[in-house]
């Protein structure tokens, strides 16, 4: 394949569309200031540097990533939120007539192509040193498989484009789709020229850039989605094995004085670690985050607060992402048992005792918030409803959520805190470790990597001052490995794709979605667990569908089966 043309002049514009997006905060977005051709970017370092620091830019803060108006958190199309807006871009997935359009195929095809770009180039940069030189390229190979990842994780098998196919703005892409098969192989193989190339560790400078962990963590994800079941078959080998040493690797990185690169945040404060995770950053202590997206600190102004905020009283939110029932009752109760609504013990107080993450991560009934004790009963006589619940489109569910919420960031302050979209945490590590060492070799058996499956579950669980868990067959270990994932990595995109690959989400997505209506009889709390929307899931939505535009722009696309 070969170049296709006027590759000067699209540099020339891509250049003044990266000036205009320059950030005075984030030195990743910093970009040159002129309308240089390719001679004069990639010939002065300080400008291809400029130019490089832009591949960046493609990285989406995923707090609200879909739809064009009023955006919401993918988990909002999952089991475990509602977003209770026809405004809110879920609602087109849960009616069953998604249409891609948000997926983000241009943002991650223009990745894509500034790397490639970059690459092409990079023969005639005069790179300082080698070690810069393998940084910056270790760099660019590890966003462009993460791009692409992105694309083939939505889409399955899609166009390979590489240095040598760069497609400009505009361009009818004209390419067929690969094979999902051939798209991981391309991403592993980038990955590993990822790893050689990058440093394990960064100065405090530089936190935000891609580590040599972070490309092995998404080696590891890349090799867990492959070997699951919506895949297996098109892989054509049992890939488990190969993702949990590839999990374990990351877990076991030491830097160049042998000590660990990474670790669970603990600082012996329990669940309260697990919720101030995703406020903190590696200078701040948290060696937890292999890599996040890079931003300023948030107000409450910023949609990525005041959209998850709940409503009523002196909270001021959106009350925008409300989680379900569904979601509620995958917290165990405190002795590791599941909670069962046909328990008496457990329906008295269905609050009492539970996981403490779930105190971390749900706003309910009389827990205190920001110096208030929420209110969420509900009667259709809004003045006898609670406060915080006076109608069901306050919170469609009976529910907000304080996970990602920074309690000393409230309205009508100016208040910040760091408040991190994380696309890789070693907590992830662990747990696909453990579902990966489960599938080959079962809970017990570690297969003389150092940890059995159940172990490293209990290591994450441990963190947050759980129970551990006991399992007797890789069978029985699967389902509380899934359940494990739920709870600990929620609102963070994982149970959205652990549905699909795991061929749950029908299952799981369509059907019932469940409030908790609490009410007064005589002085007393009553709860009513109630299915309040029937979503519709089919097992072919477990791909997306290629936009109709899309389509248009390329005769060689086929549509994915079933849109």
């Amino acid at each position: 394949m070969k170049h296709l043309g006027n590759q000067k002049n699209f540099t020339k514009i891509m250049l003044l569309a990266m000036f205009a997006f320059v950030s005075c905060e984030d030195y990743l977005d910093r970009a040159p200031e002129l309308p240089l051709d390719d001679e004069a970017v990639f010939t002065i370092f300080s400008n291809a540097e400029r130019y490089h620091n832009d591949l960046y830019a493609n990285l989406q803060q995923r707090f609200n990533a879909v739809g064009d108006y009023q955006p919401v958190p993918m988990a909002s199309a999952s089991d475990e939120s509602d977003s209770p807006l026809g405004s809110h871009g879920t609602q087109s997935f849960n009616m069953g007539n998604y249409d891609g359009n948000d997926a983000g195929l241009d943002n991650y095809y223009d990745g894509i192509r500034k790397a490639n770009t970059f690459l092409s180039k990079a023969s005639i940069i005069p790179f300082p040193s080698d070690a810069k030189k393998q940084q910056m390229l270790g760099e660019t190979y590890f966003l462009r498989a993460f791009y692409f990842n992105e694309i083939v994780k939505r889409f399955g098998g899609m166009p390979i484009m590489d240095e040598t196919n760069i497609i400009l703005p505009g361009q009818n892409m004209k390419l067929p789709r690969n094979t999902y098969k051939e798209c991981v192989d391309f991403i592993l193989e980038d990955l590993e020229k990822a790893i050689t190339n990058l440093p394990t560790t960064l100065t405090e400078t530089e936190y935000g850039r891609a580590t040599k962990g972070a490309a092995m963590a998404l080696k590891a994800r890349v090799l867990l989605f492959a070997a699951s079941p919506l895949w297996q078959k098109e892989m054509g080998e049992d890939l488990w094995l190969k993702a949990a040493e590839a999990a374990k690797a990351v877990i076991d990185l030491k830097d160049e004085n042998g000590a660990k690169v990474y670790e669970l945040y603990s600082t012996g404060q329990g669940a309260g670690d697990y919720e101030q995770l995703f406020f903190l950053r590696r200078e701040h202590g948290n060696k937890e985050i292999i890599f996040h997206k890079h931003a300023s600190p948030a107000g409450f102004s910023s949609n990525e607060i005041k959209v998850w905020s709940p409503k009523g009283g002196n909270f001021g939110g959106d009350g925008a992402v409300c989680p379900t029932q569904n979601f509620v009752d995958l917290f165990e109760v405190a002795d590791g048992t599941p909670f069962d609504w046909n328990n008496p013990a457990h329906t008295a107080n269905p609050y009492a005792n539970r996981d403490p993450r779930f105190y971390k991560t749900v706003l309910y009934n009389g827990c205190i918030w920001q110096g208030e004790t929420l209110d969420l009963t509900y009667n259709a006589d809004k003045d006898l409803s609670g406060v915080h619940r006076k109608t069901k489109e306050d919170t469609r569910t009976g529910y907000y959520v304080r996970k990602y919420l920074p309690e000393g960031v409230k309205y009508q302050t100016t208040n910040t805190s760091y408040h991190n979209w994380i696309y890789f945490r070693l907590a992830e590590m662990y747990l696909n470790y453990a579902e990966a060492l489960n599938e080959v070799a079962g809970p017990d058996d570690a297969r003389g990597m150092g940890a059995t499956a159940r172990e490293a579950v209990n290591s994450v669980r441990a963190r947050s001052g759980v129970r551990n868990i006991a399992a007797a067959s890789r069978e029985e270990m699967r389902p509380k490995i899934w359940n494990e994932r739920a709870v600990e990595l929620s609102f963070e995109e994982h149970r959205w794709w652990d549905a699909r690959r795991w061929k749950k989400a029908a299952d799981w997505f369509g059907g019932s979605m469940y409030e908790m209506e609490i009410g007064r009889e005589n002085g007393a709390l009553t709860y009513e667990k109630k299915p309040f929307y029937t979503r519709i899931y089919r097992s072919y939505m477990d791909l997306y569908p290629i936009p109709v535009a899309e389509m248009r722009k390329n005769s060689l696309y086929h549509q994915n089966p079933g849109w």
